[in-house]
C-alpha cells in the first residue's frame, strides 16, 4: 500500500527541491541597495567640512607694584675703649730679719731602738704515707661455693621462664674469716633481667680460705668473681 500526500498530490518525496527563480533577483537588489548606501555615506563625508573651532583668549594686563624691603638698621656704635691700667708701684725689698744670738739647742729624745722579732723556723712539711696497697687475689682457694641447687634458687624468675642465660662479674672484699663483703657489680648481661641483684644475694654463699701474714689471718684483699647463670634444662630433652 502506498501513502498518498493529500495536501501536495503532485509532490514526490524523492524529488530534488525546486529552485526559487526570484532568489537571484532578490540578491541583486540587496547588493545594489548596499552599494548605493555606501556611496551616499562617502559623498556626505566628502562634502562635510570639519574645521577646528579655536577659541582665542585676550591677554589681560595686570599692574603690579614692587615693594622694596625696609632698609637695615644702622650698626650699633663700637664699645668704648678699656680704661688704661696704671702701672703698679715697684716692689720694695724686705729688710733681712734679725738673727737671734745664743739660741739654746733643742732637747734630745732618747728613743729605744725597734726590736725586730726573729721569725720561727718553718715547719717541716708533713708527708702523708701512701694508702696501703690493696692486694688482689688472682687464684682464690674456695672453701665453699654455691651449688647448682643454689644457682637455681637465685635464678631470676622471669629469665628462667623465658629461658634467658646471664652473666655477672662481682668485685668483693675478702674478710679475715674468708667470707665476702662490700660486693659491687662490675658487669651484667643482660642488664634488665635482675641477674646482678641476684648475684649479690648469691655472694654470701662464697667462702675463701683466709690469707695469712706472719701466721695471722688478714683481710681487705679484693677478689673478682665471674658468675654464669644457665637456664634450667627440660627433663624431656
Amino acid at each position: 500500500m502506498v501513502d498518498v500526500d493529500i495536501a501536495h498530490p503532485a509532490h514526490n518525496p524523492f524529488d530534488l527541491p525546486r529552485r526559487d527563480k526570484n532568489a537571484k533577483r532578490t540578491f541583486a537588489i540587496a547588493v545594489t541597495v548596499a552599494i548605493i548606501f555606501h556611496v551616499l555615506v562617502g559623498y556626505y563625508v566628502y562634502k562635510a567640512k570639519f574645521k577646528p573651532n579655536y577659541k582665542t583668549y585676550a591677554e589681560e594686563k595686570m599692574e603690579t607694584e614692587l615693594i622694596h624691603p625696609p632698609a637695615p638698621p644702622p650698626p650699633p656704635p663700637p664699645p668704648p675703649p678699656p680704661p688704661k691700667m696704671e702701672k703698679p708701684p715697684p716692689i720694695q725689698p724686705r729688710p733681712p730679719a734679725a738673727t737671734p744670738i745664743n739660741v739654746p739647742a733643742p732637747p734630745t729624745f732618747n728613743v729605744p731602738p725597734v726590736e725586730h722579732p726573729i721569725p720561727p723556723p718553718p715547719e717541716q712539711p708533713v708527708i702523708k704515707a701512701p694508702p696501703p696497697r690493696v692486694s688482689v687475689v688472682t687464684n682464690p682457694d674456695w672453701v665453699h661455693r654455691p651449688s647448682p641447687d643454689d644457682m637455681m634458687e637465685y635464678y631470676p624468675d622471669r629469665a628462667g621462664r623465658l629461658g634467658i642465660a646471664g652473666s655477672v662479674t662481682l668485685t668483693c672484699t675478702v674478710n679475715e674469716n674468708g667470707t665476702l663483703s662490700g660486693c659491687n657489680i662490675d658487669s651484667e648481661t643482660p642488664a634488665d633481667q635482675e641477674f646482678g641483684s641476684n648475684a649479690l644475694k648469691l655472694s654470701k654463699l662464697f667462702k675463701m680460705r683466709p690469707q695469712t701474714r706472719d701466721g695471722m689471718p688478714v683481710g681487705g684483699a679484693k677478689v673478682t668473681i665471674p658468675i654464669r647463670f644457665q637456664p634450667p634444662k627440660d627433663e624431656d630433652q
